[in-house]
């Protein structure tokens, strides 16, 4: 057998693979007769790019057109990249603040000293405290309390006229513990006179 090239093998298995080869052969040979300048440059940037993206990382400078190859960064996307982490931390920082603050009001209320009394943390461990209506449904409505997302059940008959309302609500547990979506469930609306 005699050695043949690398681009020869290439070719050779090409044309065993691909039935269209003789198509393409033509379509090739047509593009390279007839591109235009700027489809050539294309080619040109596509090509290097290749060949010099091998050594760069993920992150490469926003503050001109798109770069890709290994050049130096720029100080000034340091603070974007802070902002994109606060961005996509913020809901997880909020969620952690509400969940700290249902620890405190439990670790006040420790089970022994609790009582059925409407202003104070139940056995069943329900609280009283305000929730501001964030979304209102046919079935539930939902809202925020500085102890987490609250859901309320239609059967509550929450006023259509308030935005923040009092409420005793259950705590369902805390995330990764329970099988409800939300924190808390509203048991009862609160109507103060």
């Amino acid at each position: 057998m005699s050695a043949l090239t690398y681009t020869q093998l290439t070719q050779g298995l090409k044309t065993a693979m691909d039935v269209d080869y003789q198509q393409e052969q033509v379509c090739d040979m047509l593009d390279s007769l007839q591109h235009t300048h700027e489809e050539l440059q294309a080619l040109e940037d596509l090509v290097y790019n290749i060949h010099t993206g091998k050594d760069t990382d993920e992150y490469e400078p926003f503050n001109q057109d798109i770069m890709i190859g290994g050049f130096d960064k720029d100080l000034r996307d340091e603070e974007y990249f802070r902002m994109l982490d606060r961005d996509e931390m913020i809901g997880d920082m909020f969620a952690f603040e509400d969940e700290n603050r249902t620890h405190e009001l439990l670790a006040q209320n420790p089970w022994t000293t609790r009582s059925s009394s409407m202003d104070s943390v139940s056995k069943k461990t329900e609280a009283t405290f305000p929730v501001q209506v964030t979304q209102r449904g046919d079935n539930y409505s939902t809202g925020t309390s500085s102890y987490g997302k609250v859901y309320i059940p239609k059967a509550c008959s929450l006023p259509e006229d308030v935005d923040t309302v009092k409420v005793r609500a259950r705590f369902q547990g805390f995330d990764g513990c329970r099988k409800s979506v939300m924190p808390w469930r509203v048991i009862a609306i609160i109507y103060e006179s």
